[in-house]
């Protein structure tokens, strides 16, 4: 069986900097170098950013709260 590999255009390796080596592995979350064998866990999202509100005002109620 053939093995999937998904690259990440542009990437350059903080080890090696070679272009283009830089490719995912879909199972565990990780990205690696081809050429050298660097291994980093890929960043997580922030549940901050996730769980953010955001307040709606309404301009019509603050005008006549003014009046």
């Amino acid at each position: 069986m053939k093995r999937f590999v998904q690259f990440i255009a542009g990437a350059i390796c903080p080890n090696c900097k070679a272009l283009d080596t830089i490719a995912l592995n879909k199972y565990d979350d990780e990205i690696y170098c081809v050429k050298c064998d660097y291994i980093e866990q890929r960043p997580k999202e922030k549940e901050s950013l996730k769980s953010k509100q955001i307040n709606v005002i309404n301009l019509e109620d603050f005008k006549k709260n003014k009046k």
